[in-house]
C-alpha cells in the first residue's frame, strides 16, 4: 500500500459448530470465522509522519522512513506482533484531512491505531510565526485566537473523528498521542531567537490547553487511550542545551518538530502505554 509497510499476513480462526437438519438428514456443519485483529494503522499530521526525523520517503507527506514514532514502535515490538502495517499520516493534516483521506485502511481486522492530530487545527504554525517574528502583543493575540479555537471547534471535530475511527475499526485499540511543550519553560534553557521567557510561557500554556482538550475528548470514547508526552520531553524542548525539538534552522519545515531523539521518546511513551 502507499506509504505503508507490509508485515506478516492476517490470520483467521475457524470454529465448527454442528446443527441438525430435517429428520433423517445428516447434521449440517457450519463454520464461523472469528476475526483476528492484528493490523496496525498510523494516522495523523507531521508529528505522526515523522517530520524532523530525516530520511523522508516522499516529498509531500514527508514521512520519515526510519524515525517516525509509528515505525520505531513497530521495531520495538517486533514485526511478528502485527499483521499488515500502514502509515497514512501526512504533514499538514487537519482533523478533517484524517477523517476524509486517511481512514481507508481501517477495517475489522485493524487491531491497533495510533493518532496525533489537532495542532494544525489550532493554528499553531501561525502562532509560532507571530511569536518569532511579531511583537509580544501579536504573539499573545495569536495564542489567544488558538486557544479560542481549541475550546470552540476542536472538541467537536475530534469527537467526530474518534467516532468514525471506531465505526470503521470496531476491534481496534486506539492510542492518541499528544504534543510536547515546544520550548523551554521560562527561566530554563538557553537564549533562542525572539522566544523570550514571556513568549515561552504563553506558548507552553497554549500547549497545555491543547493537551487537555485532546485528552478530555479521548476520555469520552471507549477503547481510546491518551498518551501524554509532555513529561517525556521535559528538559529537552527547543531552546534547551540538549533539544529533542528543532528550533528554527536551515530546513524551515522541520522547525518545532521532534528530531530523531524526540521521536524515540514518543515511541518509548507509546510502548509504555501499550505494553
Amino acid at each position: 500500500m502507499r506509504l505503508g509497510w507490509i508485515a506478516a499476513g492476517a490470520a483467521a480462526l475457524l470454529v465448527g459448530s454442528g446443527c441438525s437438519g430435517p429428520a433423517g438428514d445428516d447434521p449440517v456443519e457450519e463454520t464461523v470465522q472469528a476475526v483476528v485483529a492484528r493490523d496496525y494503522v498510523a494516522l495523523g499530521d507531521s508529528y505522526a509522519a515523522g517530520l524532523g526525523g530525516g530520511g523522508y520517503v516522499d516529498t509531500s507527506c514527508l514521512q520519515s522512513k526510519a524515525n517516525s514514532y509509528p515505525q520505531l514502535w513497530i521495531d520495538a515490538k517486533g514485526a511478528d506482533a502485527f499483521g499488515e502495517t500502514v502509515n497514512n499520516a501526512c504533514s499538514g493534516a487537519l482533523v478533517g484531512t484524517v477523517t476524509n483521506r486517511q481512514l481507508t485502511a481501517l477495517d475489522e481486522q485493524t487491531g491497533w491505531v495510533t493518532l496525533t492530530v489537532g495542532g494544525n487545527d489550532a493554528g499553531f504554525v501561525a502562532t509560532l510565526q507571530q511569536c518569532l517574528l511579531g511583537s509580544d502583543q501579536t504573539c499573545a493575540g495569536s495564542v489567544k485566537t488558538a486557544v479560542g479555537t481549541m475550546g470552540s471547534n476542536l472538541p467537536g471535530s475530534l469527537d467526530g473523528l474518534y467516532t468514525e475511527i471506531r465505526a470503521k475499526a470496531p476491534n481496534a485499540k486506539v492510542y492518541v498521542l499528544g504534543y510536547p511543550h515546544l520550548v523551554a519553560d521560562p527561566g530554563k534553557g538557553v537564549a533562542c531567537d525572539a522566544l523570550t521567557d514571556g513568549r515561552r510561557k504563553t506558548l507552553n500554556a497554549a500547549s497545555d490547553t491543547l493537551s487537555e482538550t485532546i485528552s478530555k475528548t479521548v476520555a469520552a470514547h471507549d477503547g481510546f487511550t491518551y498518551v501524554d508526552v509532555r513529561k517525556a520531553f521535559a528538559g529537552h524542548e527547543a531552546c534547551t542545551k540538549e533539544p529533542w525539538i528543532h528550533a528554527v534552522g536551515n530546513d524551515i519545515s522541520e522547525s518545532f518538530h521532534p528530531n530523531a531523539d524526540g521521536y524515540a521518546a514518543y515511541a518509548k511513551a507509546l510502548l509504555s502505554a501499550t505494553g
